[in-house]
C-alpha cells in the first residue's frame, strides 16, 4: 500500500521511495524515534524504528513483516473466489508468502521483480516457502485468539 509523507524541510517534494517498507506496528517506535524518545523497556511490538525513512532516507526493513487478513467469518465472510487472498502474510526480504492458516494455498512471490504477484513461485522454489511458511504458522500460533459476540449475515 501507497504511505505518502509530507514534511517540507525533512523530504524532498516528489521523492519517490520504492525501496523502503513500513508497516502499521512500526509506526510507534518510529515516532517515539522522531521525537528522540525512549520506548518503555517493558514495550513488546514486532515493530521497528523506521524513523530515517520518514525523514526521506530509503532502506530495506530487516525484519520480516507478519500480517492477517481476517481471522474469523465475520471480516472474512465474502465468498471464495479469483481475488480472495489466503489469510497469513510474511514478506521476507524479496519474498513474500500468502498461506492459509491451515497450510493450504502457499503462494511464494519475489515481491521486487514481480510486484503484481503473477507468478506464483511456490513450486519453484519449494525450500523457500516451506521455511516462510514454518514462520508464519508459528507466528500466527502465538497471536492471542479473537472472541466476538457479533454474527452478521451475508
Amino acid at each position: 500500500m501507497p504511505f505518502i509523507i509530507s514534511w517540507p524541510g525533512q523530504i524532498k517534494a516528489g521523492t519517490r521511495d520504492t525501496v523502503s517498507m513500513i508497516t502499521g506496528v512500526d509506526l510507534l517506535p518510529s515516532l517515539f524515534g522522531l521525537c528522540q524518545l525512549q520506548l518503555p523497556q517493558s514495550y513488546k511490538s514486532d515493530g521497528t524504528d523506521r524513523s530515517a525513512v520518514f525523514k526521506g532516507k530509503a532502506s530495506v526493513r530487516r525484519a520480516d513483516m507478519y500480517w492477517e487478513y481476517g481471522r474469523n467469518q465475520i471480516a472474512y465472510a465474502y465468498p471464495k473466489g479469483r481475488d480472495r487472498s489466503p489469510n497469513l502474510a510474511i514478506r521476507s526480504g524479496e519474498w513474500k508468502l500468502l498461506v492459509n492458516d491451515d497450510g493450504s494455498d502457499p503462494q511464494l512471490y519475489q515481491v521486487i521483480k514481480d510486484p503484481g504477484e503473477t507468478h506464483n513461485l511456490a513450486g519453484e522454489f519449494p525450500d523457500i516457502a516451506r521455511a516462510l511458511q514454518v514462520k508464519l504458522l508459528q507466528w500466527r500460533k502465538q497471536l492471542p485468539e479473537l472472541k466476538s459476540t457479533l454474527s452478521y449475515s451475508f
